[in-house]
C-alpha cells in the first residue's frame, strides 16, 4: 500500500504539467473528543472512551450535523486530482479529463482509496451558451437526483442493495443557457440477477436520469429531475414463476421518481455541496473548495425547500407471490440570513422511513411494509446562529435542534414455538443500519439537542474548532443478558453531554 501512494505522489509530480496543486480537497484534522464524557463503553451504546481520545467517530455529532454533505469533518482525507484542460482542434470545442482519487488514512497503516468521480468531458460553446457531453468511466454517485446530500437519491448505491461497491459508469448530455439548465444521462452497473434458467449470473442494470432549472427571475429559481432505474430483479422464492418449459420469471426491482426545488436568495449565491461537485484544477481557473465565509454591512438571504417522491417495487407481504409500489418521500426547508457579520441557519427535515431505507432496501429487505404496523416518520427541526468577530478572527456559535427518529411498531412473538405470549415490538432507526429496539410498551420519546461551538481562523487554510454539546434521547438501550442468560434491552440514563476539540487545516 506505502508503494502505491508513493508511485502516486510521483506520478502527480512527473505527469505533465501536474503538481503538488494537484491534491485538492484536503483536510488534515487532530482531535480530542468524547461523546459522551459521563459513561464509558460498558455503559454507552456507542462504545464511548473512558476517556476523552483522538478517534473520534460518527457517535460525535448530532441529528442535525452534516445534512448536506456525506462526511462528519473528523476526517484526514485528500483527493489525487489528475486534470487535463485542452482546447479542441475544432472552433468552440473545449476538451477537459480528471482522474479522481479520493484517500483517507483510517489509522498508521490503513488507507483507503476509492475512486470518487473521474470524467471526461466535452464542451461545446453555441454563442452565449453550452452544449456538454461528460463521461463517468467508473462512478456516477455525485450524478443523482435531489439536492441536500442527506436526502438526494439515485447515485451509485441505487443498484446495490447499500454493500457493494461495484463500477457505475454512465454519461450524461447538459445544456447552460442565460438563466437555463437541462441534463438527461444514464447509469449502469452489474448486479447478481436470477436468470430464466433458474441460475444466479451477473447482469446488467441501469438508470435513466434527467431534469431542468430556471432562473424565473434573477432571485427565483425552481428546478426539478426525474429518474427511473431498473435495479434487477427480487430474489425470492414466492416471486419465481415457471413456465412449464423448465424456465422461470422473476419480478422486477424498479425504482422510479423526481425531485424538484424551489430557491428564492438575495446576496447569497446557490451553492452546490461539494459531494455533487465534479474535481478540476485548472491553473488558469483556480477552485477554492473552503473559501472563506464573505461578511458584509447589509442584509442577505436564502430560503429554499426541497421534495423528492421515489417508489420502489418491493414484495407483497400480504400477497407474497406478488409484489407492490412502495412509496417514499423526503422534503426539508432551509433558511438563511445574514445580517452584519452574524448569520442565523434555520432546517426543517422530513424522511419517512421508505426513504431512508431506500438503498437497503425496506426492512425485511426487498419487503413491503406489512399492513398492520404503525410506521412513524422522522422528522427534526434545527436553528443555529453564530458571530464573526474579525478582529480576533473568532466565531462563536450555538445550536438547537429537536428531532423524532422513524420508527415502525409491530406485533411480535414474545415467546418460543409455538408461541406462547404475543407484544408490540418498537424499532427505532437512526440511519438504515443504526436501529435501537425498545421493550414491549416503550413509545418513541422525541430527542432535544443543543451544542456550543467556537472556530477560531489562524489562517485562511488552518482553524481551531471546539463544540460541547448536549442531548437528551430516550430511545438508547444497551443488550446486557441478566442472570438467567436472556438477553434484554437496558434503557440508557438519556442525558449525554459530550465535546469535540479540533486542529484543523483545509485546503
Amino acid at each position: 500500500m506505502g508503494r502505491f501512494i508513493f508511485g502516486s505522489l510521483v506520478s502527480l509530480a512527473v505527469a505533465g504539467s501536474a503538481a503538488a496543486a494537484d491534491v485538492v480537497d484536503t483536510r488534515v484534522t487532530f482531535t480530542i473528543a468524547d461523546d459522551d464524557i459521563a459513561r464509558g463503553p460498558q455503559q454507552s451504546t456507542t462504545g464511548s472512551p473512558t476517556i476523552p481520545n483522538s478517534v473520534p467517530s460518527a457517535a460525535n455529532r448530532l441529528f442535525y450535523d452534516d445534512f448536506e454533505k456525506r462526511d462528519t469533518g473528523f476526517e484526514n482525507l485528500t483527493h489525487f486530482v489528475l486534470y487535463a484542460h485542452q482546447p479542441g482542434f475544432f472552433e468552440g470545442l473545449d476538451t477537459e479529463a480528471a482522474l479522481v482519487m479520493r484517500t483517507e488514512w483510517l489509522q498508521n497503516r490503513g488507507v483507503s482509496i476509492t475512486e470518487d468521480g473521474s470524467y471526461l468531458r466535452v464542451t461545446k460553446l453555441l454563442g452565449d451558451n453550452k452544449l456538454r457531453f461528460t463521461a463517468f468511466p467508473l462512478n456516477t454517485d455525485r450524478f443523482r437526483l435531489g439536492y441536500s446530500y442527506k436526502i438526494s437519491w439515485g447515485g451509485s448505491r441505487i443498484f446495490t442493495k447499500g454493500t457493494d461497491n461495484k463500477a457505475t459508469p454512465g454519461a450524461r448530455v447538459e445544456y447552460e443557457g442565460n438563466g437555463t439548465y437541462a441534463f438527461f444521462g444514464a447509469k449502469t452497473a452489474l448486479r447478481p440477477q436470477v436468470q430464466s434458467d433458474n441460475t444466479v449470473e451477473e447482469d446488467t442494470v441501469w438508470g435513466v436520469l434527467g431534469g431542468a432549472g430556471i432562473d424565473v427571475v434573477d432571485e427565483l429559481r425552481l428546478e426539478g429531475g426525474a429518474g427511473y432505474f431498473y435495479r434487477g430483479n427480487i430474489d425470492k422464492a414466492e416471486l419465481r414463476v415457471a413456465d412449464g418449459n423448465g424456465r422461470v420469471k422473476t419480478a422486477r426491482w424498479d425504482a422510479v421518481g423526481g425531485s424538484a426545488q424551489l430557491v428564492y436568495h438575495v446576496g447569497i449565491p446557490i451553492g452546490v455541496p461539494v459531494d455533487f461537485r465534479l474535481y478540476k484544477n485548472d491553473p488558469m481557473q483556480p477552485e477554492n473548495f473552503f473559501k472563506p465565509e464573505q461578511y458584509n454591512e447589509g442584509l442577505s438571504f436564502l430560503l429554499q425547500s426541497e421534495m423528492s417522491v421515489v417508489g420502489q417495487t418491493l414484495q407483497n407481504p400480504e400477497k407474497p407471490t406478488s409484489t407492490t409500489m412502495q412509496l417514499a418521500v423526503a422534503g426539508d426547508l432551509t433558511g438563511r440570513l445574514k445580517i452584519g457579520k452574524t448569520r442565523v441557519h434555520l432546517l426543517a427535515v422530513y424522511r419517512d422511513l421508505a426513504f431512508i431505507l431506500l438503498d437497503v432496501p425496506s426492512n425485511p429487505n426487498f419487503v413491503d411494509f406489512p399492513s398492520g404496523i404503525k410506521v412513524q416518520p422522522e422528522f427534526f427541526v434545527s436553528t443555529a446562529i453564530d458571530y464573526y468577530f474579525e478582529a480576533a478572527h473568532l466565531t462563536p456559535g450555538f445550536s438547537l435542534g429537536l428531532q423524532r427518529p422513524a420508527n415502525f411498531t409491530t406485533v411480535t412473538n414474545a415467546g418460543p414455538s409455538p408461541p406462547i405470549s404475543e407484544g408490540q415490538q418498537t424499532l427505532v432507526f437512526r440511519t438504515e443500519t443504526q436501529v435501537d429496539i425498545l421493550d414491549p410498551g416503550d413509545t418513541v420519546g422525541f430527542i432535544y439537542a443543543a451544542k456550543g461551538t467556537a472556530k477560531w481562523d489562524l489562517s485562511e487554510a488552518m482553524s481551531v474548532i471546539g463544540e460541547v454539546s448536549f442531548q437528551y434521547d430516550p430511545n438508547r438501550r444497551t443488550p446486557m443478558q441478566d442472570p438467567s442468560g436472556i438477553t434484554v434491552r437496558v434503557p440508557q440514563s438519556p442525558e449525554i453531554i459530550g465535546f469535540n476539540l479540533l486542529l484543523q487545516a483545509r485546503f
